[in-house]
């Protein structure tokens, strides 16, 4: 217990000032070509952005972390007439782990809805919650997916995105493998993992605090419950929606090459880093906006 203790606050660490500052080999000279708003995102600065209240919270399961926030598109927004009956189901990211949950995405669900996109943000349990860990964080997902699509048929024809980040990405990209029944007003557009772990064995023989949380979330290390590990790792190949794979290449929590797969579109942002995702004066937020509302 001890142990799980001191690999959580290690990571609470990490995740809170790992990205505040660029790395020391980023791109130096043309500063037309750097960011100048949000540079490097720190976790802790998604705290400070405007935010609203849900407009509705579902239940999906007895325990009362499997629920489902929805933020109400705006009626009013810059692209209405393209994201009119577009909807976005967001899995939240945090090494898997239960000091993390939905509300650090609280301005970025926000700013969906203010965009005119229903947003649906699962919460799920995470490694040092009763039931959460593997496989319980992942199969509290595949049934909060599967109730947020009920939830949506409800509004009307609605083109989804299934969206994960960074451990949210990985289980994202897990439960749409096997496709639970889709309503017939529902068309899943595609699966995006924003900085999505893709390889959890290799992830887990990493140093950083992120990566060394794995074996909280698996329950031991691949060596030793291997098979286990190739279960817990996306297939990309299996997923029967178009997948995309979103990375800034300045990420220093999930390694690029988790973004590169055969059986998906990758987008790389330049200069882009791990939390940048949720922050909406990015770029990389921007270049999400602009593949959900991009017209077909």
């Amino acid at each position: 217990m001890a142990l799980k203790n001191l690999i959580s606050l290690s990571c609470m660490v990490a995740f809170a000032f790992g990205c505040s500052t660029r790395p020391e080999h980023a791109p130096i000279g043309n500063e037309s070509n750097q960011r100048t708003k949000a540079e490097q995102v720190a976790y802790s600065t998604l705290s400070t952005l405007p935010a609203s209240a849900p407009t509705s919270v579902y239940a999906y399961g007895n325990s009362e972390l499997q629920t489902i926030s929805y933020w109400r598109a705006k009626v009013e927004s810059s692209h209405n007439g393209q994201v009119a009956n577009k909807a976005i189901i967001f899995i939240h990211g945090g090494c898997w782990l239960n000091a993390y949950d939905l509300s650090h995405g609280k301005g970025f669900y926000t700013s969906l809805a203010n965009e005119g996109i229903d947003t649906f943000a699962v919460e799920y349990r995470r490694s040092g919650d009763e039931g959460g860990g593997w496989p319980g964080s992942l199969e509290d997902v595949k049934s909060g997916v599967s109730h947020s699509l009920f939830e949506l048929s409800k509004l009307g024809p609605k083109e989804v995105y299934i969206i994960g980040h960074s451990a949210g990405g990985h289980l994202a990209l897990l439960a749409s493998q096997n496709a639970a029944s889709i309503p017939d007003n529902i068309t899943i557009k595609s699966v995006i993992g924003l900085a999505a772990i893709t390889d959890i064995a290799q992830y887990a023989r990493g140093e950083n605090s992120c990566q060394t949380a794995t074996t909280a979330f698996m329950g031991d290390t691949p060596d030793n419950i291997p098979y286990d590990y190739k279960k817990a790792t996306p297939q990309l190949s299996r997923i029967p929606f178009p997948v995309i794979l979103m990375q800034g290449n300045e990420d220093n929590i999930v390694p690029t090459r988790h973004s590169i797969d055969d059986n998906a579109q990758t987008i790389s942002i330049p200069n882009g880093g791990h939390f940048d995702w949720l922050h909406p004066q990015t770029d990389s937020y921007k270049a999400l906006i602009k593949v959900v509302t991009a017209n077909d």
